[in-house]
């Protein structure tokens, strides 16, 4: 997938190099070379103004770009490769390095030492492997994940998805529950939601053969979990199942928003929850938004 990975400061220097695939036909890049080209690229294309730099196509090779305020990530793809995974990836592994570095980075005095950075190379391998796992059944829970969200809360998510949609609704309850008690309190609001979100989509799928589906396929679904209504666009959980015993100072039914969104599989279409019982209201509430 990734042939080769780089992490360049934006002044040429680079910092982390390795490569993943050791093809004895494959040409490798020199390293210094290619540090001072492509800081020379990104300034250049800075100073075209029309964009960040994000790729270089050259032949079979596509060099993946992804630029922070002071760092340069680089993957090399070929041809043949998923560019899209491939920026997923790089941003990912860019997000855990300055993680990791935080403080190295913070006194950088211009002298690279093998042995600061070298240990990353384990944890590139193991992010590789597990987005790889996730890309296999569902890539798009690597889009636009938040910098509080790492990899393995993702790789979790997708596992327990395939677990909700093939047991839906016989444990649909008990497995939302289960998963949102192994959440992080700063991770709970933006994976339950797209864990939501997945089996929001793929359940109605099933269920309705892969046709959109209106407000009352919407009701069809939800009747199968819980007791609800709806009316002028918000949807009412008479018992949530999901809340039920909670007691929070945030809303907490973010999974039911997420399928709800999910199960329309409208772009035009979005869902919040308005009202929840967890917070003492008397019915949990979700407005859906029709644009």
């Amino acid at each position: 997938m990734i042939d080769e990975f780089f992490i360049l400061r934006k002044d040429g220097l680079n910092l982390f190099h390795i490569i993943l695939e050791k093809d004895s036909y494959a040409v490798q890049v020199p390293t210094e070379l290619f540090a001072g080209f492509s800081s020379a690229m990104v300034a250049f294309a800075n100073e075209l103004g029309s964009g960040q730099l994000s790729k270089i196509e050259i032949e079979d090779q596509i060099f993946v770009f992804n630029l922070s305020d002071k760092l340069i990530t680089v993957a090399k793809i070929s041809t043949d490769d998923d560019e899209h995974l491939a920026k997923h990836i790089v941003a990912l592994l860019e997000r855990e390095f300055i993680n990791d570095y935080r403080e190295e980075l913070k006194n950088f005095r211009g002298t690279v030492r093998k042995d600061v950075f070298f240990p990353f190379s384990e944890k590139v391998h193991e992010i590789i492997k597990k987005c790889m796992k996730v890309a296999a059944k569902n890539p798009h829970l690597l889009e636009n994940i938040p910098p509080s969200i790492d990899i393995d809360a993702i790789l979790t998510l997708s596992e327990y998805s395939d677990e909700l949609i093939e047991n839906f609704p016989d444990a649909t309850i008990r497995l939302t529950r289960e998963f949102q008690s192994k959440l992080p309190e700063g991770e709970m609001h933006y994976t339950m939601f797209k864990l939501g979100l997945e089996v929001g989509k793929e359940v109605a799928k099933k269920k309705f053969n892969n046709r959109q589906i209106n407000d009352k396929g919407i009701m069809k679904l939800l009747k199968e979990i819980s007791i609800c209504s709806m009316n002028d666009n918000v949807i009412s959980l008479q018992i949530c199942p999901f809340c039920r015993g909670r007691k929070t100072k945030e809303f907490d039914c973010d999974f039911v928003s997420g399928f709800i969104e999910g199960a329309y599989n409208n772009p035009n279409i979005a869902v919040r929850e308005i009202n929840c019982h967890a917070v003492g209201h008397k019915h949990c509430e979700f407005q859906v938004y029709k644009i």
